[in-house]
């Protein structure tokens, strides 16, 4: 099937829905705004085609045209995408506006939803809805402890390590796989300037919730204390049951804005955050950035670490290739930390994103120990989970189950920043946004997930001091 293009802007999709979509939301903002477009419309269709423009990675991705963003996203998440959008949106501008969010939302998932899983899953739409469904815990949740009496839910054995010179095939990988600039020689070179210098510390005044003016070091894409404030919303949420996080000493990484995903390095960033101090952490007087990764990801490579992926991706040094949870697995390791890769996929009688729950819940109980409760919320003092599915990753802070049984992975999602009313709940301030907006952001949904047919997790086998 052809491209559809919008007539507006020239963003383009093989699906109509998602191209409808865009109009909605980004050309229907009043007659000022058509008129512009319009005007713009007739600029592109007078001007030759940018013959250097870079071509998109597959008809599976489509450019989110968001203010800011810019991010490649499949065309299973989109709806979901904007969604998160709207919720940070709303999150900003108190409760007033969130009914209206939240109705757009519904409608944005209802129609991108339904032409993108029809076109693309082979029926994961109906399995995500079955999984929406879900009443009650399955027989395999309720057996959730036989983890820690040596039994597991996913079967005879627990979720083998990934090998991923058997899992992913030989040769250089496509646009597919490693973004839409997978062959290219070197980054724009005003995009390495905003990876070295836009997430350098620096010093701020700021009123702290005493009242008094006090000097603070900051990172601008840098979020702390998140978890707490999660782990205090989902406390006052009526229909969650119990609510699992990782370490409180976890930030939140969201990306820079320049021209890339390079999700892999936030997510990286996130897990690293985690631990006071690490050989990384002390050459770069602080968390490494995105060319400084890339770095230490060759010389693994060099020293026989996940070698295969220097083959997969024809290096990554000064590229804006995506990376994925063979470059973490090489990063770690190369740098001391252990981790573990497993990997889920969908098998005749379970889906993946249940038996990633069902792993995430136990990996969560076994910290439970340990834990700092707040009414329904436990904090523990356990790493966050990098988190690893086609086209994008996320570092799982945690899981919530639900009063119906369903259940939601928390996540830190480096393609959306802390919302302000989030910072003014950490500073110690009110806000008048609703509950429900301020989680969304960090809820993904058994449902959500259900559109994915396989999963892959990276776990730190170390505690911080």
């Amino acid at each position: 099937m052809a491209d559809i293009a919008c007539p507006f802007c020239g963003v383009t999709s093989i699906e109509p829905f998602v191209i409808e979509l865009h109009i909605q939301d980004v050309h229907s903002e009043g007659d000022a705004m058509n008129e512009r477009d319009a005007v713009l419309a007739r600029t592109l269709a007078s001007s030759p085609a940018d013959e250097d423009a870079t071509p998109p990675p597959s008809h599976e991705w489509v450019k989110c045209t968001r203010p800011s963003c810019g991010d490649y996203v499949h065309v299973r998440e989109m709806d979901e995408h904007v969604e998160l959008h709207d919720a940070l949106i709303a999150s900003d501008n108190g409760s007033a506006s969130g009914d209206n969010v939240e109705e757009k939302s519904s409608l944005h998932y209802q129609m991108a939803t339904r032409a993108s899983l029809a076109a693309h899953d082979g029926g994961r739409g109906e399995r995500a809805k079955g999984q929406s469904r879900h009443k009650g815990p399955s027989q395999r949740t309720l057996t959730l402890l036989d983890y820690f009496s040596g039994h597991s839910v996913h079967g005879n054995s627990r979720p083998k390590p990934i090998d991923y010179q058997q899992h992913r095939r030989a040769g250089q990988l496509g646009r597919g796989e490693l973004g839409p600039h997978a062959y290219e020689k070197a980054m724009p070179d005003q995009v390495r300037r905003h990876l070295i210098n836009d997430a350098k510390a620096h010093r701020v005044n700021r009123i702290g919730s005493n009242g008094r003016m006090a000097t603070q070091t900051v990172v601008d894409n840098n979020t702390e204390g998140v978890v707490r404030i999660i782990a205090e919303l989902c406390a006052k949420h009526e229909t969650t049951v119990v609510t699992y996080l990782c370490s409180a000493i976890v930030k939140h990484v969201n990306k820079l804005k320049c021209d890339g995903n390079f999700c892999g390095y936030w997510n990286i960033q996130m897990l690293l955050t985690y631990f006071p101090s690490t050989p990384a952490k002390l050459r770069t007087l602080g968390l490494p950035n995105v060319l400084q990764i890339q770095d230490d990801i060759e010389d693994a490579w060099r020293s026989g670490i996940c070698p295969h992926g220097r083959i997969e991706t024809g290096g990554i040094r000064n590229t804006r290739k995506w990376i994925g949870t063979s470059e973490a697995t090489a990063y770690f390791t190369h740098i001391g930390i252990p981790v573990t890769p497993l990997c889920f996929k969908d098998e005749t009688d379970q889906l993946a994103v249940t038996s990633l729950l069902d792993y995430v819940e136990a990996y969560f109980l076994g910290g439970a120990k340990e834990d700092q409760v707040s009414g329904t919320s436990h904090v523990t003092k356990l790493a966050p989970i990098y988190l690893q599915r086609r086209g994008h990753s996320m570092t799982v802070v945690g899981i919530e189950r639900k009063d119906d049984g369903s259940r939601n992975l928390i996540v830190f999602d480096p393609s959306f920043e802390t919302s302000q009313s989030v910072k003014n709940l950490i500073d110690g301030r009110k806000t008048t946004a609703k509950v429900e907006n301020l989680l969304k952001p960090y809820r993904r949904s058994d449902a959500s997930l259900a559109r994915w047919n396989e999963f892959e997790v990276l776990v730190v086998q170390a505690k911080h001091a």
